[in-house]
């Protein structure tokens, strides 16, 4: 397939204007938006089907939620392997280095093979009392039993299609994972829906059904990313003798994944606790279906940020590779303006419009509906501050700085996110609104200190 960018050449050129800045940045958020608005309607999908069942759609919705934190928590244990390689990547493509991005590719893969076997046994076998800590309610704690079962056999393809995908990208190339990850999301919505209401002769399955879908696409990507890297003609490629150990190639990787793991999976177990005391605080579960709706339609918002936080990654690697640190800024800078713009522009509409998509996701259950209105409400507020803290966290990443994105990622996370919805959910008992307040504001201070940190420059001087 096509690189997006083929060249280092083209990434670095003399006197180059914002403009062109801009268009290259465009160029290598493009794809990834698209896979974004996929990765989204997917989980607007699951969340429609689960709402519309027959019967138990509330318990449904809030399984689907739940679940969404252990795909999230998976994302987060590849990231340890995927933001090492492609930081070096990109450094090595700046550098004209394609033996070394050859071999980062190896070892990546040959972690992330072993990471899903590690981690699927073990949502497998100790799944139970996982779920038991969810503190789901009544049916939705069977819901997510089976979802959480099924999907830890698609673990070993789930993480080679993350972590070859980031090769991809660090090597300048986000067009070919966007294609494969569009290709996933599209099966993982047909096959969802096929088997959850009875397609083309296929059984009934109901609930099951959606998990079955993202199953039988999580493969599907596992396979596709496995031979887009085997066979690919640039930027990060997979040789087999590049699989085998090489200890100064992963002390490398380690360095820089070691803290962006630590950070993910401390992160997600605070926010795992902030679904816990959400689940805990409703019996009935509307909360954390209204919790769970409103995420899912924010992430129309932060969708943006993302694709733009990769684009910086990329950017900021390559040009730190050719020794250019105002270039580096620039393009994290223009990032920002470009992607953050269009998360200001969505928080006005969740301000002023929220509701409509509100009732399309649970047009049956105005209680629901007027909590998400509300939560959408309180988070469009904080797009600007979100907006900074995706995308300098990415170009810090990027620039190899990942100890200090951790470190102030925790402290906000667990100091003011954790501490604020144990305060306001559990001993106040203030309800969903009050949690969502603290939420966004825990945003908005990270994006604060992360922009801080950009600005102060040390990330200029880390060595990778």
């Amino acid at each position: 397939m096509t690189n997006v960018i083929a060249e280092p050449r083209d990434l670095i050129q003399p006197r180059e204007t914002n403009r062109l800045l801009l268009k290259q940045l465009f160029a290598l958020a493009g794809p990834v938006w698209i896979e974004q608005i996929l990765h989204m309607l997917v989980g607007l999908n699951d969340t429609y089907l689960a709402n519309h069942l027959p019967a138990h759609a509330a318990d449904a919705g809030a399984a689907v939620g739940t679940i969404t934190y252990f795909i999230w928590f998976i994302g987060l244990l590849v990231s340890s392997i995927g933001t090492g390689s492609a930081a070096l990547i990109a450094r090595a493509k700046g550098a004209m280095h394609r033996s070394l991005s050859n071999k980062v590719t190896g070892q990546s893969v040959s972690a992330a093979i072993i990471l899903g076997a590690v981690v699927g046994s073990i949502l497998f076998l100790a799944g139970r009392p996982i779920v038991d800590a969810t503190q789901l309610q009544g049916m939705a704690k069977g819901f997510a039993l089976e979802y959480l079962q099924m999907l830890s056999f698609a673990l070993p393809f789930t993480t080679v299609m993350f972590i070859a995908g980031a090769c991809r990208r660090g090597g300048g190339d986000t067009l070919t994972p966007a294609i494969v990850m569009v290709i996933v999301d599209i099966v993982n919505m047909i096959s969802s829906f096929a088997l959850t209401r009875g397609w083309w002769g296929l059984p009934v399955m109901g609930f099951q059904g959606i998990a079955a879908g993202t199953i039988i696409a999580y493969i599907v990507g596992g396979v596709a990313e496995f031979l887009v890297v085997w066979f690919g003609t640039s930027g990060a490629r997979l040789y087999i003798h590049r699989m085998w150990p090489h200890w100064h190639t992963i002390k490398r990787l380690l360095r820089i994944g070691i803290p962006a793991g630590i950070e993910g999976i401390l992160a997600w177990f605070a926010n795992f606790g902030v679904i816990a005391v959400i689940n805990r605080m409703d019996p009935t579960n509307a909360s954390s279906a209204a919790h769970m709706n409103t995420i899912r339609l924010e992430s129309i918002s932060f969708l943006s940020g993302i694709a733009f936080a990769t684009a910086a990654a990329t950017m900021v690697g390559i040009s730190l590779g050719r020794k250019d640190t105002a270039r580096a800024t620039r393009c994290a800078l223009l990032a920002y303006a470009a992607g953050g713009g269009v998360m200001i522009l969505c928080g006005i509409l969740m301000i002023t419009l929220g509701h409509y998509p509100a009732e399309w996701l649970s047009p049956n259950d105005p209680h629901i509906i007027a909590l998400t209105t509300r939560c959408l409400r309180i988070t469009g507020f904080v797009q600007s501050g979100f907006a900074a803290n995706l995308i300098f966290s990415g170009a810090l990443r990027g620039a190899g700085d990942t100890l200090t994105v951790m470190s102030l990622n925790l402290t906000t996370i667990i100091g003011l996110r954790f501490t604020g919805v144990l305060i306001v959910g559990l001993w106040l008992n203030l309800g969903l609104a009050a949690v969502w307040i603290v939420l966004a504001a825990e945003l908005f201070v990270r994006g604060i200190l992360i922009f801080a940190r950009f600005i102060q420059g040390g990330w200029k001087k880390i060595l990778i």
